[in-house]
């Protein structure tokens, strides 16, 4: 079962308890608290945060983002890996509940063998000698596409005998990125966290359940994300069923540019809601581009992609703006069947796929 997470800025911990607590009334399974706006360095703070990871209403990730990959802590490394060992050896030191995991960059974790093995004597790992109770995510970020690099540096977290989940985000620059990230889970041994940041992205959220994914984020509010892209709680469960999505949920959307606007995913989802349909439809953009020929290059290559990818189970889509003409051009040059109003005005707005 894919989990839903939401994450938590912490800027003071009874709001922080307040908004985790908001996230269990509200149906997710666990909470990450982004303490890098709250932590400094500071043993003061890192009561606070013992206490707050202890009060928590639900199991939850601890994270301390460094500016390199969207987060806001520039202190001492020393005190942030001081940090993380305190906090995965809480149950061991007779505390009710430590974090589940604790989530460390893996440039970080590479970058000197002593970080490494601090941050390995503070997770539960085939290795270890010690009861503990907490887990190591190694993850990686990046905000501006995706990295040359990806299969490699995955295949390298992959390795890591101590990590227990792997995680990567960035953001997608087109729906095709997002089918790639969509893939990754099942490529590697370890469970693994893969999400596309920014509305091309959003497919690999929603559909993090169909691939396998460990878990998928969702904020409490819109004005509380974390990442680009990142759907609400409500939206996850409510319109997009993810509770209901599995290997067989059959995948509609709507193609244009821009579709973010577009109420059809609210109008279909509830119908399909309404009817048992194990269905879930999803805003597809495709960019236009700079002129009709290459927003139409764009649009054949990435429909046929979204077709002919046998695990998506795509099975129809409405086209709008400035597809629908590209829709009649496309289906004559793929040998696919047009009904004759199409072909007599030279547009079409629905993709039925058999």
């Amino acid at each position: 079962m894919t989990l839903i997470c939401v994450p938590i800025t912490v800027t003071e911990i009874h709001t922080a308890l307040a908004d985790a607590q908001a996230a269990a009334d509200g149906g997710a399974d666990l909470v990450e608290y982004r303490i890098d706006e709250f932590f400094s360095g500071d043993g003061h703070e890192e009561e606070a945060i013992v206490g707050l990871v202890s009060k928590s209403p639900l199991p939850c990730i601890v994270t301390c983002r460094i500016g390199a990959e969207g987060g806001a802590y520039d202190g001492p490394e020393d005190a942030r890996v001081s940090l993380f060992e305190r906090l995965g050896t809480m149950a061991e030191a007779g505390n009710a509940a430590g974090p589940r995991y604790l989530d460390v960059e893996f440039a970080a974790y590479k970058a000197s063998a002593n970080i490494r093995q601090k941050v390995n004597l503070a997770v539960r790992h085939p290795g270890q000698q010690r009861d503990l109770a907490t887990s190591l995510i190694l993850s990686t970020h990046d905000f501006d596409g995706r990295p040359s690099d990806l299969l490699r540096r995955l295949s390298a977290m992959d390795e890591e005998a101590a990590a227990a989940v792997v995680k990567i985000a960035y953001r997608a620059r087109s729906l095709r990125d997002a089918m790639e990230i969509l893939d990754l889970p099942r490529a590697f041994r370890r469970p693994m966290i893969a999400l596309g940041m920014g509305e091309f992205g959003l497919i690999s959220r929603v559909l993090a359940p169909k691939y396998g994914g460990f878990l998928t984020f969702a904020s409490l509010r819109p004005t509380s994300t974390t990442a680009p892209g990142q759907p609400t709680l409500r939206d996850l469960i409510d319109l997009y069923r993810i509770r209901s999505i599995g290997r067989e949920t059959a995948v509609y959307g709507v193609v244009g540019w821009p579709v973010t606007q577009s109420l059809s995913p609210h109008i279909h989802n509830a119908g399909f809601e309404a009817v048992g349909h194990n269905g879930v439809y999803l805003p597809l953009p495709i960019a236009a581009g700079d002129d009709d020929e290459t927003a139409y290059l764009s649009f054949k290559a990435t429909l046929a992609e979204l077709v002919e990818h046998s695990d998506l189970g795509l099975r129809g889509v409405s086209v709008t703006i400035p597809y629908k003409r590209a829709l009649v051009r496309l289906a004559g040059e793929a040998d696919w069947g047009i009904d004759a109003a199409s072909k007599a005005i030279g547009a079409a707005n629905t993709l039925v796929i058999e």
